[in-house]
């Protein structure tokens, strides 16, 4: 399946909250595999997210490197660019059903969407 990494990097937080949650053991083993993947996708954003940093940014003594604001429009524009790339993911979407047991709000349904087929 085809998944933006913009969809990958704003579910982290939810997919952190559903790996803690106990589930049926054949729903874990199968969103095992998926944050897997999406995880090692998640890595290489962060990795190049840094070099955006360090490309835009500058150093004060004593603090980490951070954009400055006459550079913030630069590096949100190639990082926006970067999260509207799409990846193949091997998943077979899981019914929503398999969830009930998980308390998500609509705001984390919504980041998470892509995982279901209904």
């Amino acid at each position: 399946m085809k998944v933006k990494l913009f969809d990958i990097y704003n579910s982290i937080q939810v997919m952190n909250k559903v790996l803690e949650t106990p589930l049926p053991v054949s729903v874990s083993y199968h969103l095992g595999k998926v944050f897997k993947s999406l995880n090692d996708e998640l890595k290489t954003v962060e990795e190049q997210r840094i070099k955006l940093v360090e490309k835009f940014g500058s150093k004060e003594e004593g603090k980490e490197v951070s954009v400055s604001d006459e550079n913030k429009e630069k590096f949100l524009k190639e990082f926006s660019e970067l999260l509207e790339t799409s990846v193949e993911i091997e998943w077979t979407p899981l019914s929503v059903s398999k969830f009930d047991n998980i308390q998500l709000t609509v705001a984390d349904l919504s980041k998470i969407s892509f995982l279901f087929t209904e």
